[in-house]
């Protein structure tokens, strides 16, 4: 087709709805879409360019895979080079990112301003090869009159997506003049494609090795045959008290000198197997004491031969199991102390949501207690004779979600422990599931959790089986999911699916009536764990806990009692031990107004009330618990019209 004919075609389908009955079904639909979006077809040029700043920012976003890309897009440009086309890189907004070509097809580009920064997406241009491929996951190629736009009527182009880890990151592309394409335009994209996902694969599974290595609380190093250390991880330069840079590429002979406890440590790693073997290593002055494990690295395909040696802290070994199984539950809502009404309310749907079969999102700010709500669901459900695993889903790197989650089979990836390892979800099967922080875990994992919470099942990763699971989950969160929604960083979906019952759990600085409650319960319960003897507050102090905002809510004033408890010397905790820990000068009673005074007495009059009948009336006991006299304690009980 001449230019004119091109033109005169792209005109007849545009005013002929009958003539674009011969365009691929695709397109036609893609043309009806374009026509929504009210594109103008007459545009003579792209008009839609990012600013330098809106690019670089683009490219900041797919570092990864541009850097994972620029190889291919040279290889594929040299097979094709002087044949006019230029071969394109789009982000998922489908931006171009990188432009590849020789100065006659840049020219060809830039006439029709396929430049980078400029914007393809159907949308703002209509039809064209880059946004089909990425709406219909897809390699598609358009051809000259099938672009819905006139500047590229005179242009043909392939493209075809990129996936990672099963997700489209962006769109790879061939375009020239409509003259220059062949049938095998798009078999090379395609080849393209898989060729970046292959590197980004690849990449990917160097750097979860990387982070998996480092994540593990062993230390980990290896040396070839003649004692050159060839990786070291970072707990085991850490355990032996080095630099990591000082470690790789270091001969162990030179690193470690010649005392005896070394030589002894160097000629066991570098003769044989050897296993939880306890060691004591002279490292410049310091002493450094550890357990160790050799095995011999046997390279069938190789001569060269050499050992895998893990180190480990004798402390970090409980540590290890206790996190790998669990602390369980230990708190009832017998244990939880809260007299406020709204927060009744609260354990009243946590009490009555206990024997439930949904899922239960607690939401509270930090220090609020979801955790022991948590545990006290668990306790108070048919599932409390099986097993409470919690994982905090802001604690964990990345990578290791998953895994931690799932699960692994054996061979799963690098470094995967022989026979596989279960996962949290197959751990807490007919028991309950805590996933802490739960706004904080990435997105393509939500999917994964959204899948699990929805099939009952889940997938070990590097696994084929489907495994049934009976877990009821409880999620909590301190931020704003609905926000995190609005913002693209949380899935609306699994918000409901977690939330099917919701739990708001008040802040402690709305409890007013629960604040002294609270204090006098942990003073007895640290006082019990310190083994002291029954301490009692000081009316200063109770006012003091009163007043104050309490940002940390419960969990701050456990560290304020506890540190108060600890450095005290008698039976009394007094306001100069509690107030460097309170973010406000020393209450001052006669700047109270009236419905301060009024609240503050109010309190002090339930207060002992209840300590009355804590101790049957006992005035001198009631007098001790409050850190007071008798005689005040009956003035007191004569001015709040008290009567026994």
């Amino acid at each position: 087709m001449t230019n004119a004919e091109l033109r005169a075609k792209w005109e007849q389908l545009h005013s002929d709805v009958g003539e674009r009955k011969g365009l691929p079904l695709e397109i036609r639909d893609s043309w009806e879409r374009s026509r929504a979006f009210a594109v103008n077809r007459h545009f003579r040029e792209n008009p839609y360019i990012a600013t330098r700043a809106e690019l670089n920012e683009a490219r900041n976003r797919a570092e990864f895979m541009i850097e994972k890309s620029a190889s291919v897009m040279n290889g594929l440009y040299e097979f094709v080079a002087g044949t006019g086309f230029v071969v394109l890189l789009g982000d998922v907004n489908l931006c171009l990112l990188k432009v590849v070509g020789d100065r006659e097809s840049l020219a060809f580009a830039q006439r029709a301003r396929l430049v980078e920064g400029s914007m393809w997406s159907e949308r703002l241009v209509g039809t064209n090869a880059g946004a089909l491929a990425y709406d219909l996951a897809k390699p598609v190629s358009v051809f000259g009159y099938q672009h819905f736009c006139l500047f590229s009527h005179v242009a043909a182009c392939s493209c075809a997506p990129i996936l990672d880890e099963d997700r489209i990151v962006g769109v790879l592309g061939l375009s020239a003049p409509y003259n220059r394409v062949s049938n095998h335009t798009l078999g090379m994209v395609v080849a393209s494609t898989k060729h970046i996902k292959a590197k980004m694969a690849m990449e990917r599974a160097r750097r979860y090795h990387e982070v998996l290595t480092d994540s593990i609380q062993e230390g980990l190093f290896a040396i070839d045959i003649n004692g050159n250390i060839t990786f070291a991880n970072k707990n085991c330069a850490e355990t032996l008290r080095m630099g990591r840079e000082t470690l790789f590429g270091r001969n162990i002979y030179e690193l470690l000198g010649h005392s005896p406890d070394n030589l002894y440590f160097i000629n066991r790693i570098t003769s044989g197997r050897s296993s939880d073997e306890n060691y004591s290593l002279t490292i410049g002055r310091k002493t450094v004491r550890f357990n160790a494990t050799c095995c011999p690295l046997n390279d069938p395909d190789s001569t060269e031969k050499g050992a895998v040696i893990v180190v480990r802290e004798n402390r970090r070994i409980k540590q290890l199991v206790s996190d790998f199984i669990g602390g369980g539950a230990k708190i009832t809502f017998q244990d939880i102390v809260g007299q406020d009404r709204d927060f009744q309310q609260c354990i009243k749907t946590a009490s009555a949501a206990a024997s439930s079969l949904s899922n239960v999102l607690l939401q509270g700010e930090s220090g609020t207690g979801k955790d022991i709500i948590a545990q006290a669901m668990h306790n108070a459900s048919p599932r409390r004779n099986n097993a409470f695993l919690a994982i905090n889903c802001a604690a964990l790197p990345r990578e290791l979600i998953a895994s931690e989650l799932f699960g692994y089979e054996e061979g799963a990836f690098t470094g995967a422990r022989k026979g596989g390892n279960m996962g949290k979800f197959e751990l807490a099967d007919q028991g309950t599931l805590f996933l802490d922080e739960i706004g904080d875990m990435p997105l393509d994992l939500q999917a994964s959790l959204l899948r699990v919470l929805e099939e009952k099942t889940i997938m070990r990763l590097g696994g084929t089986k489907r495994i049934p699971i009976n877990v009821r989950v409880i999620a909590a969160t301190n931020q704003d999911l609905e926000t995190m929604i609005e913002n693209g960083r949380f899935r609306r979906d699994l918000y409901y699916r977690l939330g099917v019952i919701r739990i708001n759990i008040p802040p402690l600085r709305s409890r007013k009536a629960d604040i002294l409650l609270i204090a006098e319960h942990l003073v007895e319960k640290c006082g019990q764990r310190f083994d002291r003897p029954l301490m009692s507050l000081t009316p200063e102090v109770k006012e003091a806990f009163v007043r104050y905002h309490w940002p940390g809510n419960i969990r701050e004033m456990q560290n304020v009692i506890e540190g108060a408890i600890q450095l005290s010397s008698d039976q009394v905790i007094s306001y100069d031990l509690v107030s460097s820990y309170l973010a406000f000068k020393k209450p001052q009673p006669a700047v109270l107004n009236r419905e301060s005074e009024s609240t503050i007495h109010d309190l002090e009059k339930q207060m002992i009330l209840e300590y009355m009948e804590k101790y049957k009336y006992n005035k001198t006991r009631v007098a001790s618990a409050l850190g007071i006299s008798r005689r005040t304690l009956y003035r007191r009980m004569k001015e709040f019209e008290i009567v026994t």
